[in-house]
C-alpha cells in the first residue's frame, strides 16, 4: 500500500513540476551533439579501441587431460596459463573452452599479436607447464600450439546488422506513422539514428573494446530507442483526444506527455540497466562484453526519448483544428417529421430544404 502511495506521490510532483521538457529544446541537444562532436574525432585521429575480432592477433591452444567442464578443473588449468602469459608479460583477453575430437579437451587463449620470437618462447613455456615430463618438444606440436589468427568479423556482419536496424527503424516509422502522424514517425527515426551515432562517439570517447558482441549492443538500443518513442507519443495521442488539452500547443501537450510517461519510463530504464549490470557478471566473455555498451545505450536512448524527442516533435508537428459545428438560426428550430401526404400539401418545405442542401 506504501508503495502505491509513493508511486502515485512521485507521479503528481512529476505532473505539477515546472520544467519545460520541449522549450529547452536547443540546451538539451547540447550534449549528444558534445559527444558526437569529440567521438568523431578521437575516431578519426587514434581510432577506435578495436578487439581481437576486428584487428586480429595471436591465439594459444593447450591440450589437456583434465575435464575443464568440472569448474574447479578448468580454474586450475587457466591459472597455469594466466601465470606462463605473466611471466612472459602477455595479458590473455579471450578465453574458451574447446572439444577436440581426437585428443580431447583444450582452452584457447586470445591476445594481441606478438613476435614470432616470443611465440615460441611462449610455446616453449607452456609445454614445460602441462608437459615437463616429455623430451622431445616436436611431438608435441598438436598439443600445444601458438599461431596468428586474422580479423574473423566478416563484412557482411556489419552490414547485415545496420540493414536490420534500417528495417526496423523503417518498420517502426510505417506503424508508428499509422497510428500517430507522420511526424511522429518522422521524429521517431530520425531520433534512433541519433541516439546511434551518440553511442558510436560515446564508444569512441570511453575506449572501450570493440568485438562481435558490440553488434547485439546497437541492435538493442535501437529497439529501446523505439520503445520509448513509441510511449511518449501513444500518451500523446491519448492526451490530444482529451478536451481539457484541446486548445493546448504543441509545447503544451508534449511538455505534459512527457511528465505522465517519465515515472514509467524511468522505472524501465532503471531495470534494463540492472540486466545489463548482472550481464557484466556472467562467465561468458562475449555476455560480458556486451554489458557495458548496452548500458550506454540505455542511457542515450533514455535522455534523448526524454529531452531531445520532445522538442523536435513540437516543431515538426503541424496541430490539426478540430471542426467545430456552426450553429444556425434554423438549426435551433424544432424539426418537424412530415408524412407523405403532408410533403404533397407543403412543397414550399421541400423547396426550403433542397435550396439549403
Amino acid at each position: 500500500m506504501k508503495k502505491n502511495n509513493f508511486y502515485k506521490n512521485l507521479k503528481q510532483k512529476v505532473k505539477n513540476s515546472n520544467y519545460n521538457f520541449s522549450g529547452n529544446f536547443l540546451y538539451h541537444l547540447i550534449a549528444p551533439l558534445v559527444i558526437i562532436v569529440l567521438g568523431l574525432i578521437l575516431a578519426l585521429t587514434i581510432n577506435f579501441n578495436l578487439g581481437l575480432d576486428f584487428k586480429g592477433g595471436t591465439v594459444a591452444t593447450v591440450v589437456v587431460d583434465e575435464d575443464i567442464s568440472v569448474s574447479q578443473n578448468y580454474k586450475d588449468v587457466k591459472d597455469k596459463i594466466d601465470e606462463v602469459l605473466n611471466k612472459n608479460k602477455i595479458d590473455g583477453l579471450i578465453y574458451q573452452k574447446v572439444e577436440t575430437s581426437y585428443y580431447g579437451n583444450a582452452i584457447t587463449v586470445k591476445f594481441d599479436r606478438i613476435s614470432d620470437e616470443l611465440k615460441e618462447t611462449l610455446r616453449e613455456d607452456l609445454i614445460s607447464s602441462f608437459y615437463p615430463t616429455i623430451e622431445d618438444k616436436n611431438d608435441l606440436e598438436i598439443f600445444v600450439k601458438v599461431d596468428n589468427f586474422d580479423a574473423n568479423v566478416p563484412s557482411g556482419v556489419v552490414l547485415s546488422t545496420a540493414l536490420a536496424i534500417l528495417v526496423m527503424i523503417i518498420a517502426v516509422f510505417i506503424y508508428i506513422a499509422s497510428r500517430f502522424g507522420i511526424s511522429a514517425g518522422f521524429v521517431s527515426g530520425m531520433i534512433c539514428i541519433l541516439d546511434l551515432i551518440t553511442l558510436i562517439g560515446l564508444l569512441a570517447i570511453t575506449r572501450i573494446q570493440l568485438d562481435i558482441s558490440i553488434v547485439s549492443a546497437f541492435v538493442f538500443t535501437a529497439m529501446y530507442s523505439l520503445i520509448c518513442s513509441t510511449i511518449l507519443f501513444g500518451k500523446v495521442n491519448e492526451n490530444s483526444k482529451k478536451e481539457v488539452y484541446a486548445k493546448y500547443s504543441n509545447n503544451q501537450i508534449i511538455n505534459v506527455s512527457v511528465k505522465d510517461v517519465l515515472v514509467v519510463n524511468t522505472s524501465l530504464a532503471i531495470f534494463l540497466l540492472l540486466v545489463a549490470f548482472f550481464m557484466g557478471i556472467v562467465p561468458t566473455t562475449i555476455v560480458r562484453n556486451t554489458s557495458l555498451p548496452i548500458m550506454l545505450g540505455v542511457l542515450i536512448a533514455y535522455y534523448s526519448s526524454m529531452f531531445v524527442t520532445p522538442g523536435l516533435w513540437s516543431r515538426t508537428y503541424i496541430k490539426r483544428r478540430r471542426k467545430e459545428k456552426v450553429k444556425t438560426e434554423d438549426d435551433n428550430k424544432p424539426t418537424k417529421n412530415l408524412t407523405q401526404e403532408e410533403v404533397i400539401k407543403e412543397p414550399d418545405v421541400i423547396v426550403e430544404t433542397e435550396a439549403k442542401e
